[in-house]
């Protein structure tokens, strides 16, 4: 879903008197942005049509069906490129189906997919790609997010109520698939090894990661209590408003670690059974780490050989290479320094600019830097200028404009894997313009 979000920038870019209305399963609805990007929300409540009997699937998606039509939709984006999706499209009664380059399941039959210039590069190019066959849209990535100024300060107090006062590493060593989860005394010794550059270190998730998280504490060298496990004690804001805070992210390819990406945070993505290059997490402040397995990308939930070999072998003095890279550019901010006001809608918090810091500063909060930046931003607000953390105004251009607009989103997309992404020039971080409405349809 994350992934998706430049294309909902984009579209709204296109379409600025549009009406624009996503998609969502109900667990994940948090994290589409209200007005000025979407809408309203079409909730498809997978997991309770789960449950149901064929006769209860179909009188639910009979009333999917009553909820869209009166929307009278122009125009359907499938950017998960699925039947399920693709059903949902045909559900809305769009006469005009766009999906993305790899169409799976029989959805080309209904769904015609575009294949644009990037359907061999990243996953978020290949859904811009069909933004793109709609006209012109702005070069820029961009996340536009919920403003979770609210959770972050709720997060914040109970991070400073724990007794985290430094920089914060946060690591989320779950997984959807069992051939991405990195061995649990790989990430206790990456723990430690964090810990030793003056940072705490917490273990992020949701509830069933918690097995996993409460291993690798036990693993640690200084003891469970040195690791802080925090899966399952955040809601989808929560876990924005955490990201937010952190000064670095480390973990597989899962969907924190990229929503941590799109709010501006450092992160570090190790990929194993799928690839780096065409999933990494986006951004200047993004790093991945490969593994050498001569397997990989396989694209497998499960390893066929049942060894997890790919996994074993993402090197762990490389990522915290990675870490340490970053730690250099983007100073570690404390949190009982860190500006947490107002306006930090469409990227979350963001720390000081890349500052080229000495061997001896690296890991060091440079507190005068960022509370400059900070008094910076809030006498741009001030004088009626850009907030910090947005991402600009919605640009208008001229051409066709669809009343009505319906973005449906799922998985990414696969390929072959790299081995060391720097993420240098792949997204505009820089604050500026308009602050998106509230949240909600």
């Amino acid at each position: 879903m994350i992934h998706a979000l430049p294309t909902l920038y984009a579209l709204r870019s296109l379409f600025p008197e549009a009406r624009i209305s996503w998609a969502v399963e109900p667990r994940f609805a948090d994290l589409v942005p209200g007005p000025p990007w979407t809408d309203s929300l079409v909730l498809f409540r997978k997991a309770e049509m789960r449950a149901m009997t064929l006769r209860g699937k179909i009188v639910a998606l009979g009333e999917m069906r009553r909820e869209m039509l009166p929307m009278k939709f122009d125009l359907a984006l499938d950017l998960q490129g699925l039947m399920k999706s693709t059903l949902i499209a045909l559900l809305s009664g769009a006469r005009r189906r766009l999906g993305y380059c790899e169409m799976r399941e029989g959805s080309r039959l209904f769904t015609r997919a575009v294949k644009g210039p990037n359907r061999s590069g990243h996953v978020i190019q290949r859904y811009l790609d069909v933004a793109r066959s709609l006209g012109p849209v702005p070069d820029e990535v961009r996340f536009p997010l919920p403003d979770c100024s609210q959770e972050t300060g709720e997060m914040r107090r109970k991070l400073l109520a724990a007794g985290i006062r430094g920089p914060l590493a946060l690591l989320f060593p779950g997984a959807g698939w069992e051939s991405k989860l990195w061995p649990a005394r790989l990430y206790a010794g990456l723990a430690d090894s964090l810990a030793g550059l003056g940072m705490a270190v917490a273990l992020g998730g949701g509830p069933g990661d918690g097995p996993l998280a409460r291993e690798i504490a036990g693993l640690a060298a200084a003891g469970p209590g040195s690791v802080r496990d925090l899966t399952g004690a955040t809601d989808i804001r929560g876990l924005m408003g955490l990201t937010s805070l952190s000064s670095v992210c480390v973990g597989s390819d899962t969907g924190p670690l990229h929503l941590a990406a799109a709010q501006g945070t450092p992160t570090v993505s190790l990929f194993g059974p799928s690839s780096g290059e065409r999933a990494g997490t986006w951004g200047d402040a993004a790093r991945y780490v490969a593994t050498d397995a001569p397997c990989s990308p396989c694209f497998k939930r499960r390893c066929p050989r049942k060894k997890f070999i790919c996994m074993e072998r993402v090197d762990p003095a490389e990522v915290l290479g990675r870490v340490r890279e970053l730690v250099d550019l983007y100073p570690p901010k404390r949190l009982d320094e860190v500006w947490t006001g107002p306006g930090m809608a469409e990227t979350g918090l963001k720390g000081p600019e890349p500052t080229r810091a000495g061997p001896d500063q690296g890991l060091k909060w440079l507190s005068r830097v960022w509370r400059g930046n900070s008094r910076a931003k809030r006498a741009r607000t001030e004088q009626g200028g850009a907030g910090p953390g947005t991402n600009g105004p919605v640009p208008g251009t001229d051409g066709p404009r669809p009343s009505r607009a319906l973005l449906h989103r799922g998985r990414t997309g696969h390929s072959r894997a790299g081995r060391c992404y720097t993420g240098a020039g792949r997204a505009s971080t820089e604050p500026g313009g308009a602050t998106p409405g509230p949240t909600g349809p």
